[in-house]
């Protein structure tokens, strides 16, 4: 749910829709200067596009000569947060190729620093290092669905298995939109949270969040 309290900035969907493809993202459209509004949009434009490229690649468009089934996207978004200090969008796009073993759905975010008008990542926030993984290990395992505890210890199990230093790699790659992401790790920000989006096997459920409480209104 979007955060009103303190928000100085007006968010309206916009909707993109081409094909098999639909995406429905926030733009500003009131509070503050236009300029700074445009530079704002201009940030979420950018990684919308780049979300896009990923899944632009048809590996059948070659095949001029046989009809081939389209794929699917369908990317939808909620607003973590939205007040003075940060922006913080969170992306889920659910992915379909008929030519595919399995549906996919994959975390993406977007966090812009409101006061100097800038995209942050994870290392912006906090800082990277054998701490911060030392210190994951025992965050909050979030998620809209009763887990059971099977469920649990295979997440758990999974992400210790990575290793610390696989872990650490991720973390310093975290919020690219892009194969250099190497475990597919995304930030994003709630009132009094910081949450991490990594990518799982399909059989985990494409993807997991873990949260912890912190008070973040300065960057690392």
């Amino acid at each position: 749910m979007e955060e009103v309290s303190r928000s100085i900035y007006g968010i309206e969907e916009r909707i993109y829709q081409r094909g098999g493809t639909y995406v429905s993202y926030p733009i500003i459209v009131s509070g503050g200067l236009s300029y700074n509004r445009d530079l704002i949009n201009n940030i979420i434009l950018e990684d919308i596009n780049n979300i896009l490229r990923i899944y632009s690649a048809d590996a059948f468009s070659e095949l001029k000569e046989n009809p081939y089934l389209p794929d699917t996207l369908n990317i939808n978004y909620d607003i973590k947060r939205n007040n003075g200090h940060f922006l913080s969008i969170f992306y889920r796009a659910d992915f379909f190729s008929p030519y595919g073993a399995h549906p996919t759905q994959l975390v993406y975010t977007t966090n812009i620093d409101l006061v100097n008008l800038r995209r942050i990542k994870l290392s912006d926030i906090v800082q990277v290092d054998n701490d911060l993984v030392d210190d994951f290990y025992s965050w909050e395992l979030v998620t809209d669905q009763k887990l059971g505890k099977d469920y649990k210890e295979a997440i758990n199990e999974y992400i210790i298995g990575l290793g610390r230093n696989i872990l650490l790699m991720g973390f310093k790659t975290a919020d690219i939109i892009g194969s250099d992401n190497l475990l597919g790790i995304f930030t994003y920000l709630t009132p009094d949270r910081i949450g991490i989006s990594i990518s799982v096997p399909n059989y985990l459920g494409d993807h997991v969040e873990y949260e912890k409480v912190k008070d973040i209104n300065n960057l690392a």
